[in-house]
């Protein structure tokens, strides 16, 4: 009965109606992602609507926003940012007088104008006991938040501030004067209120109360970025201490037309419109707007803020203009990321909202938006099944491309006719995984599974892991996928130089020795190496097979292929060239440079090898183009590790690890769970924020397994934790002393540098120029400026 039941599997297994259902579950698989949306084709799907809007977009504007931009021209001309608000008030009243209908204003003023002469004046007395005088300025111009107060009060101007959308990552301001619009709430039956839907922010960094006061509108000018950290959203309204908010570019617009209430539909499911005036603006559930842009930087008109001051406008070119005043200039950081342009300055995001609701264009998911693309994915599933269960895979791409052409041109065309944005993503997604599922099956059929397996991971994992893998029946995750594992980055210090002594013959043979040796380590402890770059390695450790202790196992690696450098050293120490060999020095080095009779020069003698490891969480998977794909990974985590192998070179380490790598969970000998950080010796070497983070991590030198510390090393250890503790306690001369001291006894002593040594160089650094304001205290950050 078994054997027959087997039998009978294994002709369903082999018949088109196997084929058949197969692609029905890849298709009922896609429909589950599209209700799941996972992270990763959540940034695909917005990479979809990037390419969307810059096909069908509209270049033209309705001609009434207007930029005025405090850009490099003004900054050479008046000076550095921030000016004195006296002449930000200069600026401004020669806008209201040129005839602007009203003006967003994209700064916050948080703190005194600290170049008011009544402050200059209360500074130089408390700090040098001068009682100092100003002769000839009018006691009204002594403070230039007055005078800012006073122009702000006489025209139609709205003042910008930051609202906080999470809890306890800025400091808040207080005695906020803020502008609050009133509310009409038009909700379904059972439907909650807004706020429940829309950002209800728990802080705010505002204006200073004598201009919050005087001006006549304010709005919050911050928007949160896609996943990617593309701006292609932003909340019209918020909610802050129960009452609502308008964003800036919705407060200019409501200064500009006279509206005084939003009128906000709520259903069930979320945030369904906004009314502002007579003009219904459609929103997401969240009560966020689509941002429809123009095009790149500078689609509306920009007029430099030195032209103004200078009264060099033309007649008019202001009158009825809604103007946001704002920068360009790199050097102030308003700039942000945008489906046409990486750097558009963000005064052109409320413009851009502005001119959206002037011209009623807007972007929106209309409500039966996600059953028609459900429908069109379950077409395009039935379509690839039904066509390659009894056609070749060949013939099948005709009318397989033909359909994901319909999908992508009805998307496009409803967008630019309708404003109606579709997603095309998961009938491709079907379309693709079907095509790729079947024709595999199709090919696993003919050529064997373990061959399969065989030719896809050969070239990147050790033949045991693919037997092991076939025998436990483990395909791996062929598309992208997230998993905590370990990122591994390796490279030969100053490699050029061993390029320009050796041959191209020698220089292969040099390296195809040294690579062979690294990588059976790391295979050895089931790595995955990613690729090869030059003398660099690049591996991970915990895919495509789940390896619960891959941070140890990176550990064990990287000390494994340092004592492996250590043997090789000397085993290229020994060796000489052969008696009918040709010269080996063929470019004539001297003897200190390349030994007589010695086959390798003293550069390779002396190899160093610098490792990077950080763990976390990485999207690994098949990635690249149609013709050429690549088993790889890719994340935030990577990029940390590859940082941390580079900038093991400041400090004169070999081993740099991140705090995260010894957090991961190991087991010990008897099966006792513990972490990294109990099973390794490392020492302590910086708290660091890597170029393009914000964010400090603590980095360590890994130096051994737990309990193979040499004395030597152990009194290196007490020395250097004892100087980092006097360094992190800001007190520099007793902090230099100690490191001079661990100078003597350095593990490596020919690099470049030494731990000891940068400490040594920091601290007298510091001395002269502190990292922090004296009385000022110091979070032990040191933010790197070279990659």
């Amino acid at each position: 009965m078994k054997q027959q039941l087997l039998k009978a599997f294994e002709r369903f297994r082999d018949s088109w109606a196997f084929l058949f259902v197969l692609g029905m579950a890849s298709t009922m698989f896609i429909a589950w992602l599209y209700m799941q949306r996972p992270v990763l084709l959540k940034a695909l799907d917005l990479k979809l609507y990037d390419q969307m809007m810059r096909v069908s977009h509209s270049t033209e504007t309705s001609g009434t926003p207007v930029i005025v931009d405090l850009d490099e021209r003004s900054l050479a001309a008046y000076g550095q940012w921030p000016w004195p608000r006296y002449r930000v008030a200069l600026l401004l009243a020669k806008i209201r007088q040129a005839g602007a209908l009203a003006v967003g204003i994209d700064i916050v003023f948080a703190e005194d104008d600290r170049t008011s002469p009544k402050i200059i004046q209360q500074d130089i007395k408390r700090d040098l006991q001068v009682n100092m005088g100003f002769t000839g300025i009018p006691q009204a111009l002594m403070d230039n938040d007055q005078v800012l107060a006073g122009v702000l009060g006489q025209g139609p101007f709205v003042l910008g501030y930051y609202l906080n959308f999470d809890d306890g990552h800025i400091a808040a301001s207080d005695d906020c004067v803020l502008h609050p619009v009133s509310l009409v709430e038009k909700r379904s039956k059972n439907a909650p209120p807004s706020k429940d839907f829309m950002v209800d922010a728990p802080s705010v960094v505002c204006n200073i109360p004598a201009l919050g006061a005087a001006a006549r509108m304010s709005g919050f000018f911050n928007t949160n970025p896609d996943l990617d950290g593309i701006y292609r959203k932003t909340p019209l309204f918020a909610h802050y201490k129960g009452k609502l908010y308008p964003s800036l570019s919705m407060a200019t617009l409501m200064t500009a037309i006279g509206a005084k209430q939003a009128v906000i539909k709520v259903s069930e499911q979320g945030v369904e419109s906004v009314r502002v005036g007579g003009t219904v603006i459609p929103v997401d559930r969240q009560g966020q707007v689509f941002a429809h842009y123009r095009g790149p930087r500078e689609s509306f008109p920009y007029i430099s803020a030195s032209k103004i001051l200078s009264d060099s406008l033309r007649p008019g070119e202001l009158k009825g203009k809604i103007v946001f005043l704002g920068t360009s200039a790199a050097g102030l950081k308003d700039l942000r990321a945008t489906p046409f342009d990486p750097v558009m300055p963000g005064v052109e995001v409320h413009a851009t909202v502005v001119d959206n609701i002037l011209q009623k264009d807007f972007i929106q998911r209309p409500a039966w938006a996600p059953g028609l693309e459900f429908m069109v994915l379950i077409a395009s599933g039935l379509l690839t099944t039904a066509l390659l269960t009894w056609a070749r895979a060949a013939m099948s791409l005709i009318p397989l491309g033909a359909c994901a052409w319909g999908a992508w041109e009805g998307a496009v065309y409803l967008m630019e006719t309708k404003g109606f944005h579709l997603s095309p993503l998961y009938s491709f997604l079907a379309l693709g995984l079907n095509f790729a599922l079947l024709t595999l099956v199709k090919y696993w059929r003919e050529e064997g599974h373990k061959k399969f397996l065989q030719s896809t991971f050969a070239s990147y994992l050790s033949p045991e892991l693919i037997d092991e893998m076939f025998e436990n029946k483990a395909n791996p995750e062929l598309g992208g996928e997230a998993r905590v594992i370990t990122a591994f980055f390796s490279d030969v210090q100053s490699f050029s130089n061993f390029s320009e002594k050796l041959t191209a013959t020698q220089l292969v043979e040099l390296l195809n020795e040294y690579l062979t040796a690294m990588t059976d380590i790391l295979l050895l402890e089931r790595g995955t190496l990613d690729k090869y770059e030059g003398d660099a390695i690049v591996a991970f450790i915990g895919a495509p097979m789940d390896v619960p202790d891959h941070a140890l196992r990176a550990c064990r690696i990287a000390v494994n292929m340092q004592n492996s450098i250590l043997a090789l050293r000397e085993k290229w120490k020994s060796e000489k060239q052969l008696p009918d060999e040709p010269e080996r020095n063929s470019k004539g080095y001297p003897p200190e440079v390349w030994g007589v009779g010695d086959k390798w020069p003293v550069i390779v003698h002396n190899m160093l090898v610098r490792i990077g490891l950080n763990s976390g969480e990485i999207v690994v998977g098949n990635m690249g183009s149609t013709m050429r794909m690549n088993y790889t990974m890719m994340g935030d985590a990577v990029n940390l590790a590859a940082r941390l192998e580079s900038g093991a070179k400041q400090y004169g380490v070999y081993n740099l690890i991140s705090e995260y790598v010894l957090d991961q969970p190991a087991w010990d000998d008897s099966g006792n769970e513990t972490t990294v950080r109990e099973m390794v010796e490392c020492r302590f070497i910086d708290n660091i924020a890597v170029v393009g983070k914000s964010e400090p991590v603590k980095v360590y030198e890994l130096v051994a397994m737990k309990g193979d510390l040499t004395e030597q090393e152990i009194e290196l250890f007490k020395l250097f934790d004892q100087g980092m503790k006097l360094y992190l306690d800001t007190q520099w001369d007793a902090a230099i002393e100690v490191f001079k001291e661990a100078e003597i006894i350095e593990r490596v002593p020919e690099g470049m540098t030494t731990p000891s040594k940068a400490y040594i160089q920091r601290c007298y650094q510091f001395k002269t120029d502190p990292p922090v304001k004296q009385g000022q205290a110091w979070d032990g950050v040191y933010r790197m400026t070279k990659k």
